[in-house]
């Protein structure tokens, strides 16, 4: 995304559009960017340094970490902010300002609800469509290791 100082007003100007989603450079199996990245923001010069702020708004594509589903999730960049000193250049690019945050905005452990319970490390079930045979069987799969230690 390219502003052109030259052609922003004393007060600022608004910018409402969207960007196309391969500005993120995210497209592999966990995450996928398929829908633009809307973008409403205020850009304005003050003494030599050009500030724009705003908002950015995207769905992304994610897998769940526990039980592997895919789902989107609204990205949403409340506080987009960049100020970036003036040197004389006619445009701006803000490509890579919007990338950052855009990939910042994401999840940092991508979770298709809250409360996901995640498969089964035994048999693989989705434990969110309800409990398989052997997970009772087999009780706390964490304390196995030392449920095994023999003490005299």
């Amino acid at each position: 995304m390219k502003i052109n100082v030259q052609n922003i007003p004393d007060g600022g100007e608004m910018l409402q559009g969207s960007e196309p989603a391969s500005i993120v450079e995210l497209d592999g199996p966990d995450i996928r960017f398929e829908h633009a990245i809307a973008y409403n923001l205020h850009a304005q010069i003050q003494e030599q340094a050009l500030l724009v702020t705003g908002k950015l708004r995207t769905p992304a594509t994610l897998r769940c970490s526990r039980c592997l589903k895919i789902f989107q999730w609204p990205v949403r960049v409340d506080d987009f902010v960049v100020h970036r000193e003036l040197a004389g250049e006619d445009f701006v690019d803000l490509t890579e300002n919007l990338r950052e945050d855009i990939i910042l905005a994401l999840p940092q452990r991508a979770l298709c609800q809250t409360d996901c319970q995640g498969l089964c490390p035994v048999c693989g079930k989705d434990l969110n469509e309800g409990v398989c045979q052997c997970q009772s069987a087999q009780g706390d799969l964490r304390w196995q290791a030392l449920d095994q230690i023999k003490l005299k």
